[in-house]
């Protein structure tokens, strides 16, 4: 292991060369990072009779090279703008395609957004990385490992996530690259290494394009982002957590939005009940950032009693965005004002893609939808007049109901059978394109018209998790595994282990009555779901193990924006033990979760942190015994902090700070 992943430290000068030499490579015409065929022909091939123009632009933070190459026959014009980033050794890039011609141009087809090979020392094991995707299961972002030879990792049904993350991290020998793609919607990576060992070649993109452009017409690709490192593995996937932080995550005067600490509630309850609860947390004292009312809360059908997600038919009304009256006579407003009066944010489900069939939506801009399949219609955000329209519809309802925090669904339906079932046989891919545009234009309208205003990405739980979408949102609901009642608290831990090595931001869910469960939760958001009340407002949960888990939320949220390394290997088994470490370098900080599981028969853990001055000293506090203990850097990297649970399942939360 290098020296830098053991202190903490930043990019060293060799992994800044690399992508300053990947990026000066790209920019060149010849060594084009993507590929595609024009009337079937490959690009490679075209490429000699093509125009082309390269124009730099230099900032602060980074260095921007856009390269024009341009088909003086046809007026086809590919424009790739490459970026290369001044702190961190990452390249990313978008590619557009513009018919600047007077006729349509020939079939596109075959575009490969990433097109490159990777070269590995001859004898050298590559060894792909990668993650499961969100599919209502405890082992959610469960880390995987393929030796290379040949893999493929692809979307399932147009959602990003679903089946694998959009992310991937090449280990070449003693070196590698953390790479992503960024498309909501279908993606595909092939990965190859033939027999005699040699470089990896990597295409990603969408996996169905065969299209002509119409005069005038531009489309993007998706976006590609690679980043460069060496030596130990977790040193590159912090180093591209530090990345994403710094340029790919929401922020408000320069400043990181923080993850916040929410209570979910279902939104068929009576408004009186809702205030209620609003304000019995300002009553407390406690904690809490947002009042969350979730889906339910809209259309004309009756409402049963004690109405759940699993018991009524809110799934039916998708598509009438008026409050019901029957539980919320005066509409949401009364709610907004209270939860404001309560000091929090509130937070409001909507559906803004799907519409079923016969709700007002539907009924009232038929010219919108896309479909039916079955009862329901996918509202296209392709169609700028259906773009706009929803901006219009959505951005009135926050304004009305005082709402701060949008959360956006798509409930495990697949947008790619509405996409494939719009698309002529010579514009494969278009619809899915413009769709995906659309989504990142009504996302970045929303928050251009609601300054401050937070987006929360969900879809069936984190199916829709792409370096697009992280940019503009949090998955504060990670998966629907916690939608069911009485999940153990394992599959929290497992979650949180694969997605934290991936993305920066994300959220965890608390249900239970324990520390334990509350722990299990905590991250850089957290939600205590609607089982936290089990009537009216009198809280199910007992109110010291309730303010202790908030409070430590609290303190602990300035160290989830550090480095993540998890201290023992991933398992789902209950008789192990789950442990991690989040680390400050610039704090010289950080603290240690660790969770002994219900049939573990082991109560000690020698745990072994990451990121230390072994010459500096350092004070290591228990939060539940108060107990504080001093060691050197050096003993708690070799030797390691012995950690005693006595309980089945029990939990430890360990500080520590570097003493000068």
């Amino acid at each position: 292991m290098t020296k830098h992943a053991l202190t903490g430290a930043g990019p060293t000068p060799s992994e800044q060369a690399a992508a300053a030499a990947w990026f000066a490579a790209a920019s060149s015409p010849a060594a084009f990072p993507l590929s595609f065929l024009y009337a079937d022909r490959p690009f490679a091939d075209l490429l000699p009779a093509w125009d082309a123009q390269v124009t730099e632009e230099r900032r602060e933070d980074r260095q921007v090279r856009t390269v024009l190459l341009s088909d003086p026959a046809s007026g086809l014009q590919c424009r790739c703008e490459l970026t290369l980033f001044s702190a961190f050794p990452a390249v990313e890039w978008v590619a557009y395609f513009r018919n600047s011609g007077a006729e349509d141009t020939a079939i596109i087809s075959d575009i490969h957004a990433l097109d490159a090979s990777f070269p590995v020392d001859e004898p050298a094991r590559c060894t792909l990385h990668y993650a499961r995707g969100s599919s209502t299961a405890a082992e959610d972002y469960e880390p995987l490992q393929v030796e290379l030879g040949e893999h493929r990792l692809t979307s399932q049904a147009g959602v990003p996530s679903w089946l694998f993350l959009p992310f991937f991290n090449l280990e070449l020998g003693d070196r590698g690259v953390l790479g992503a793609v960024g498309w909501t919607g279908n993606w595909e990576a092939h990965f190859r290494r033939g027999p005699q060992r040699g470089p990896v070649h990597v295409q990603a993109g969408m996996p169905r394009t065969h299209l002509r452009l119409r005069p005038g017409e531009e489309i993007r690709t998706p976006r590609i982002a690679l980043l460069f490192w060496e030596g130990d593995r977790l040193h590159g996937h912090n180093l591209w957590r530090q990345f994403l932080l710094a340029h790919h995550v929401l922020r408000l005067d320069g400043q990181v939005l923080p993850g916040p600490m929410c209570h979910a509630n279902w939104g068929e309850s009576p408004v009186a009940q809702q205030i209620a609860k609003a304000l019995w947390w300002r009553d407390q004292g406690l904690p809490c950032d947002v009042f969350w009312v979730d889906a339910g809360w809209f259309g004309d059908a009756s409402v049963p009693e004690q109405a759940t997600v699993f018991t009524s038919d809110w799934n039916q009304q998708v598509g009438n965005w008026q409050p019901n009256s029957a539980l919320y006579p005066d509409g949401l407003r009364p709610l907004g004002e209270a939860v404001a009066q309560a000091g929090m944010t509130f937070l409001l489900w909507f559906e803004a893609e799907r519409a079923r069939a016969g709700t007002r939506l539907a009924s009232e801009h038929p010219a919108w939808m896309l479909g039916p399949l079955h009862d329901t219609y996918l509202i296209n955000l392709g169609l700028p007049e259906a773009r706009e329209g929803m901006t219009d519809l959505i951005s009135a309802l926050l304004t009305e109901f005082r709402v701060g925090v949008y959360r956006q669904d798509l409930n495990n339906m697949s947008p790619a059978d509405f996409w494939e079932q719009a698309d002529a046989p010579d514009r494969v891919g278009m619809t899915e394109i413009r769709h995906v545009e659309g989504l990142y234009r009504f996302w970045d309208d929303l928050r251009e018209r609601h300054p401050g205003l937070y987006l929360d990405n969900c879809a069936g739980g984190g199916k829709r998790i792409d370096l697009e979408t992280i940019s503009r949102s949090l998955p504060l609901w990670p998966s629907d595994y916690q939608c069911y009642a009485g999940f153990d608290p394992i599959g929290c831990q497992a979650q949180a282990q694969g997605l934290s090595l991936w993305i920066p931001l994300r959220g965890g869910v608390w249900e239970g009555t324990s520390l334990y469960g509350a722990r299990s939760a905590m991250g850089p958001a957290v939600t205590l779901t609607t089982n936290l009340y089990e009537s009216g407002s009198a809280p199910s949960v007992p109110l010291p193990i309730l303010r202790s888990g908030l409070e430590e939320q609290s303190r602990a949220r300035p160290f989830f924006l550090g480095d993540f390394y998890p201290l023992l290997s991933y398992t789902l088994a209950d008789d192990a033990w789950c442990a991690w470490q989040w680390h400050r370098p610039d704090l010289g900080a950080g603290l240690l979760l660790l969770f002994r599981r219900q049939h573990s028969p082991f109560p000690r853990l020698e745990a072994k942190l990451h990121g230390l001055d072994p010459e500096a000293r350092y004070q290591v506090r228990d939060e539940d015994t108060g107990a504080a203990e001093e060691h050197t850097g050096q003993q708690l990297t070799d030797r390691g902090l012995t950690v005693d649970i006595a309980d089945q399942p029990g939990s430890a939360l360990l500080w520590y700070r570097r003493l000068d």
